[in-house]
Formats: C-alpha cells, structure tokens, sequence
C-alpha cells in the first residue's frame, strides 16, 4: 500500500509539469504554415521595406529643404536678443552691439544676382532629387520582381527535375535488373547510373538556387523565408515587345537617370554662374532697435540721450578685389563641366543598353520558341516509344528515358522562359513602362 501511495503521488506530482512541457512543445514541433503571397503584394511589400528608397526619399527631402532654404533668404530675418550688462565709462561694444536691456534686429535681401540663381540651382537639385527616387524605386521594383518570378520559376523546375529523377532512378533500376537477368549490357547500366546522377545534381543545384531567391525575397518583402511561398498565377502575362525600331532615341526621351543628369548638370551650371555672380553688388535692408538702460551711463557721454533707439537703412555691397571669389568660380566651371561629361557618358551608355537589351529579347525570344518546340517534340515521342514497347521494339527502359526527357526539356524551357522574360523586364525598365506593368498603373 505505501508503494502504490507514493506511486500515486508521484504520478500527482510529475504529471501535471509533463502536460504543461507538452503544451509548451507541441507549437515548437508543429510544421509552419506556407504563406504564399501574390505578385503585385511582394512587390508592394518590396517598395515599402526598401532601405535604398527610404535614403532616397531622405535626399529628396533634404533637397527640398536646401530649395527653401535658398529662397527665403528673400524674406526677412528677424533676431531678438539682448546686450545686458554693465558700464564703466563710456559704454562701448559687447560681441559687437552696444549695451542693452533688449535688442531686435531685422535683414532682408533686396537684390543679389549670385542668391537668384542659387536658387535655381537648388531648385534643380530639387527636381534631380525627385527623379532619382523615382528612379532607384523604380529599381527596387525590378529587383523584387525578377526575385519573385525566378523563385517561382526555380520551384517550377524543381518540381519537373523532382519527376526527370524520379524516372531516371526508375530506368537505372530496369537497366540492373536487365544485366542481371543477361538482356542488356553493362555499358547501359552506367549510362543510366550516369543520368541518375546528372538529374541529381541538377536537383542540388535548383535547390540551391530555390533557396537562396527565397533567402533574398523575403529580406526584400520582410516575411519569412520558411514559410514563403509564390503564387504563379498572379503573375502578370509577359508584357508586349516595344514596336519601335529606334529604341535607343526612345530610352533616352524616357530614361529617369538621363533625366537626373541633366538636371544635375543643369544645377551645376547654375552654381558657377551665381559663383561668378558674387562679384556683382548686392543691396540688403536692415534695421535694428534697441532699449538702453540707464547704468550704461549712456546719459552722461551723449548729448540727446533716449532709452528707445531704432536705425534701418540699406546696406549696399560693391566687391572690389576678391581673388578668392575668383578662385570658387572657376572650380564651380570645372563642376560643371565634369557634371556635363559625366551625363553625356550616361547617355551614351543608355543608348547602347537599349540596343543591346533589344537583340537580348530578339534572341532569347527564338531561344524560348525553340525550347517549346523540344519539348512539344519530346512529348510527342512518348507516345511513339510506348508504341514501340508494345510491338517488342523497346523497352520498359526506354519508356523511362523517354519521361525523363520530357521532364528534362521542360526545365530547360522553365529556364529559358524566366530568362526571356528577365531581359523583357529589363527593357521595359529602359523604357520607362515597367511601372505600369508592374503594378498595373
């Protein structure tokens, strides 16, 4: 009897810590749940999470700021302040102003040619700032895009290598059984044993590849790798080949970046004319008031003394000699000049792409057209293999050669499908219509 109590009481004792242990564990050792998130959705995503867009939207701010910032210099400055303290003798100057109770001080420029166009200056700098996040977004939108589909793509192929292997496995195992039983040869062994393999590291390498796009989307779009999952029909058809036979005139009329540049270029230009503008003669207005107090002895030096005193007038600038100015104005001229070559290799450098992105899809076009055809052609001779198994003419062998053929061309047109459709991407991004694809805006 007391074994069995103190059986009991353990039992008592441990059990309820056991449960809760097995409460705590059981969503630990549950699967995750597959999370598929559609095209337009990861891209959203991708747009929203980007590092790169927020420090662009950080610079166009800033630019903004710096527009302000130039063109208020037209409106008045107005400073409070105060000179307290004490006199002995004559007051004179503290930090430049004579004592006071309080002061209040006021500047406005009235005419200054070099301030007029460094305004403008900003006010391109404003502009190129714009362009250039629409720019680097519209980059950020291809890159989610591209990681996107080839995540899908790769899954798509693993699934068709997953069935190459299983039927080459499958045909290897016909060809061991055949060189048992004296029907076939050792030579066929090793080459099916040699097809085997290459389907396996074919499977490795999309593996590989699956999980690395799968790695980067979900860094992009901020959602689990584990638990990522693409969705195949929410990607948009392919988009429609640009009719235009001069493409490169086309990029450059739409290219966001050749835009930047030139208004760049356009406020470089602007800073050394308003550098060279500093040697002309500038009229500021001014004024300041000040309440003076009595222990300043302001009373015993001047004649008409008064507590409330209040100046305002012009304060004209006619620069003379300044070789330092000089000196800034040419090196604003070489900015400028190096800004101007520097867009003039961009568009040179955007032209070419263009062309080069042209022939790429041309190319690949063929390329995907004639992958569809070998497997159309593959698929077809499935049946005529069968065919020949019937009247003794093949083999159980070569009916799995023969799937495994069909699953092997159709990873080659997964694979040149998704390349086909890069360089259509990369092109409508040249052309300034991926946007609109992308989002369907």
């Amino acid at each position: 009897m007391t074994t069995k109590h103190n059986s009991l009481r353990c039992l008592r004792h441990f059990l309820p810590r056991t449960l809760l242990a097995m409460a705590f564990m059981l969503p630990l050792a549950a699967p995750a749940v597959a999370q598929p998130v559609e095209f337009r959705t990861a891209v959203d995503l991708a747009l929203r999470h980007s590092g790169t867009i927020l420090a662009a939207n950080a610079d166009r701010a800033r630019a903004a700021a710096r527009y302000r910032e130039a063109k208020d210099a037209y409106y008045p400055t107005v400073i409070f302040g105060s000179g307290l303290g004490y006199s002995v003798g004559m007051p004179v100057a503290i930090a430049g102003q004579a004592p006071s109770l309080f002061n209040l001080t006021h500047t406005q420029t009235l005419f200054n040619l070099a301030t007029v166009e460094a305004i403008k200056a900003a006010h391109s700098d404003s502009l190129a700032a714009g362009l250039d996040y629409t720019d680097k977004s519209d980059q950020v939108l291809l890159d989610a895009a591209l990681l996107y589909i080839e995540l899908d793509s790769t899954t798509q192929r693993l699934a068709a290598a997953t069935v190459q292997k299983q039927a080459s496995d499958h045909a290897l195992y016909i060809a061991q059984q055949r060189e048992k039983e004296g029907l076939g040869s050792h030579l066929d062994s090793k080459r099916a044993e040699l097809d085997s393999a290459r389907v396996e590291a074919r499977l490795a390498e999309l593996e590989t590849a699956r999980d690395v796009a799968r790695e980067k989307l979900s860094r992009v779009i901020g959602r689990p790798a584990a638990t990522l999952e693409t969705v195949s029909t929410s990607i948009p058809d392919a988009p429609a080949l640009p009719g235009a036979d001069d493409l490169a005139s086309v990029a450059l009329a739409t290219s966001t970046s050749v835009k930047v540049a030139d208004e760049r270029v356009k406020a470089a230009k602007l800073r050394a004319k308003s550098e060279h503008r500093m040697k002309l003669p500038s009229v500021d207005f001014a004024g300041q008031f000040a309440e003076f107090t009595q222990f300043n002895n302001y009373a015993q030096y001047y004649k008409e003394y008064s507590p409330h005193n209040y100046s305002f007038g012009l304060n004209i600038r006619i620069p003379v000699l300044n070789l330092s100015q000089n000196a800034a104005a040419a090196v604003a001229d070489a900015e400028a000049l190096r800004a101007e070559a520097d867009a003039q290799l961009l568009r040179d450098q955007v032209a070419a792409e263009a062309v080069r992105a042209q022939h790429t899809v041309s190319q690949l076009q063929t390329a995907a057209k004639v992958a569809r055809l070998e497997y159309e052609v593959a698929q077809a001779e499935i049946d005529g293999v069968e065919l020949q198994v019937q009247n003794g003419k093949a083999n159980a062998r070569d009916q799995e050669m023969a799937r495994a053929g069909v699953a092997s061309h159709r990873v080659t047109l997964l694979q040149t499908q998704f390349e086909f459709l890069r360089a259509q991407l990369q092109l409508l991004r040249q052309t300034g219509e991926l946007r609109s694809w992308a989002l369907g805006k």
